[in-house]
């Protein structure tokens, strides 16, 4: 069980927020001890100080004048943009191949590794009721513990770009523990993770 800092409510183990009031678990970060710097003995810092006097002055390179300096060919620069254009972009910049289908798998819920594929256009995520959603997590959670909105968040999957946005939920979407705000929508990549209510889940193909 983790340990809530500041209300001190035990949560499951993996708990990224406090069931109870939401607060962030992760490690709290330690500052760096300070270095500690050794004063040299007194003989040593003598002869340091007697080396230093006594060095004889190094001469130094005239500087090289900016018109001077080699330049990089254009040949090379434009092969180098053209590159970087040629290159497919990678599920890492928030767009996915042609015909792949992500998915959302559950780390942390009642059906761990339950799959939820994502369709083109929107996918609306949240608990079955007088709304139909895409996504249903009423099974997710535990009825006396439900975190998740009838209507909580909505994923839009167009031209291999996924994008989620918090339909005004009451206790919020996140996104690799950054909080997503209504009306702001955040690109989904492999790997993140996405939390609804007290479920877990990660962006995979």
């Amino acid at each position: 069980m983790v340990k809530c800092p500041l209300c001190e409510f035990e949560n499951e183990d993996g708990s990224l927020f406090c069931d109870q009031c939401k607060a962030d678990l992760g490690a709290a970060s330690q500052p760096a001890p300070a270095p500690v710097v050794s004063e040299p003995e007194p003989e040593v810092a003598l002869a340091q100080a007697v080396a230093i006097a006594t060095a004889e002055p190094i001469e130094t390179a005239p500087a090289v004048a900016v018109a001077d300096a080699p330049l990089i060919a254009e040949g090379q620069s434009a092969s180098a943009d053209a590159a970087a254009a040629a290159a497919p972009p990678s599920a890492t910049s928030g767009v996915f191949a042609p015909g792949v289908t992500p998915k959302l798998v559950v780390l942390r819920g009642l059906k761990v590794n339950a799959e939820y594929p994502i369709y083109e256009g929107q996918n609306f995520i949240g608990r079955t009721d007088d709304k139909p959603v895409d996504i249903d997590l009423e099974d997710q959670e535990p009825p006396d513990r439900i975190w998740s909105s009838r209507q909580h968040a909505c994923i839009n999957f167009d031209n291999g770009k996924m994008e989620i946005e918090d339909l005004n939920s009451s206790n919020g979407t996140f996104v690799n523990r950054t909080r997503v705000y209504p009306g702001q929508k955040r690109l989904l990549n492999v790997n993140d993770v996405v939390q609804i209510g007290t479920v877990q889940m990660r962006v995979k193909t």
